[in-house]
């Protein structure tokens, strides 16, 4: 998966406790990796000009994230911060709305797990520069944390003329203090003699580490350590701080990832085959459709040639058969459907009981008007419904009645 990690610049030791204290930086510097493994692309830019990836991480460095090991209450998803709060307020240095706190990935209710505690104004702040920069932050992590085993690390949390500083962990926690203190010391030379020291150090220290540790330290870069921060389970974006993503912007999300996301390149692959195979396969079935329908018109063509060779030209098969077929009738003697015979027929078996004889009647091509003055609407009512049932369609207008032959619909034409 497409991964971009953001490394924020460290926090500021002495900060101004003012919210201009807490401001983001114009830059931020930037990770790419193509699949979360390794380096594909590095560099420094604002917010709205960062690179775009399937997962986006923010990671803090070593110094700005401070951790403790409490019994987690067992409390509500909605409380748990508050209560967390209530557990750890004799250890915390500051007011509980400056810090912000995020349990270990392993966390459950009711067991002894690592909190993580962070200056909250300084991190809203950072999340709030990259949020207005259209950034879809995924996850923040700590670029170091408690984990099995003793370690040590050392880093510049600055430029070059920055002292060197160290990363520890043991069982105790994590301590971040200055690589040439008394308490880095000590923390060496308390260790028991049998004791294993992951030792790593970034390019710019490792001469500092070796001659600290005593022996050559394996090197470690800032980006190689964010992408190891990135894949482990830390997520300090918790509580009030998680993301809120809904509607267009998860669409959009959701969207980037399963377009640039090489994990779901044979998807993408599988489902533009399967569009290529549907629109083959619809244009075949028209192919099939169009040269079914062609037969068909070819026969029907072919049967109006053989019955009327008189007709020499057809262009409609089924008007023309109609009209030739009419003019056998005709003079045969045959009245046809819209002949005035077959509608006074029709208009003599529904009239109404008591009505005199019409006196008068009007007789177009295919249609019989006649007069109904008198008629009460029911009598209309029931004198239409009878001829719609021979197929007799009755109009009624101003006291006139007209009467004309149903066309039956093209569906039932062709059975």
């Amino acid at each position: 998966m497409s991964t971009l990690i953001i490394l924020l610049a460290a926090q500021p030791r002495l900060a101004d406790p003012s919210a201009a204290g807490h401001g983001a930086p114009a830059e931020f510097d930037y990770v790419l990796s193509i699949d979360g493994q390794r380096v594909t692309d590095r560099g420094r830019a604002p917010a709205s000009a960062l690179p775009r990836a399937a997962l986006v991480v923010v990671v803090l460095r070593p110094g700005d994230v401070a951790f403790q090991r409490v019994a987690v209450p067992k409390a509500p998803a909605a409380r748990m911060r508050a209560a967390l709060v209530g557990v750890m307020e004799e250890a915390l240095l500051e007011d509980e709305d400056e810090v912000h706190l995020a349990l270990a990935p392993d966390a459950k209710p009711g067991g002894e797990h690592w909190v993580a505690v962070v200056n909250k104004p300084w991190l809203r702040a950072q999340l709030d520069a990259l949020e207005a920069g259209d950034v879809p932050l995924d996850r923040a992590v700590p670029s170091w944390w408690p984990d099995e085993g003793v370690a040590g690390h050392t880093y510049r949390e600055g430029g070059p003329d920055d002292p060197a500083r160290l990363a520890w962990r043991d069982d105790a926690g994590v301590l971040c203090v200055p690589l040439q203190s008394p308490v880095a010391r000590a923390l060496l030379t308390g260790l028991a003699e049998d004791t294993v020291v992951r030792w790593t150090a970034t390019p710019d220290t490792a001469l500092d580490a070796s001659e600290f540790v005593g022996m050559p330290v394996a090197t470690v870069t800032d980006e190689e350590q964010a992408l190891r921060a990135a894949r482990a389970g830390w997520n300090l974006l918790q509580f009030d701080l998680a993301p809120q993503r809904r509607g267009v912007k998860l669409a959009r999300d959701l969207a980037m990832r399963f377009a640039f996301d090489p994990a779901w390149r044979v998807t993408r692959r599988g489902l533009l085959a399967l569009v290529v195979v549907s629109l083959l396969g619809l244009n075949v079935r028209a192919l099939q459709e169009s040269h079914r329908v062609a037969q068909k018109k070819a026969a029907l063509t072919a049967a109006v040639k053989e019955a009327f060779p008189a007709v020499r030209t057809i262009y409609d098969p089924a008007g023309q058969a109609q009209q030739q077929i009419d003019v056998l009738r005709a003079a045969a003697g045959r009245p046809g459907d819209g002949d005035i015979e077959t509608l006074l027929q029709a208009a003599e078996s529904a009239w109404p009981e008591g009505k005199s004889p019409i006196e008068n009647l009007k007789f177009e091509p295919g249609r019989l008007t006649l007069p109904a003055t008198g008629w009460t609407p029911q009598e209309i009512e029931r004198f239409t419904t009878q001829l719609r049932a021979a197929n007799v369609e009755v109009r009624s207008d101003t006291g006139k009645l007209q009467l004309s032959h149903r066309q039956p619909s093209a569906g039932a034409s062709r059975k």
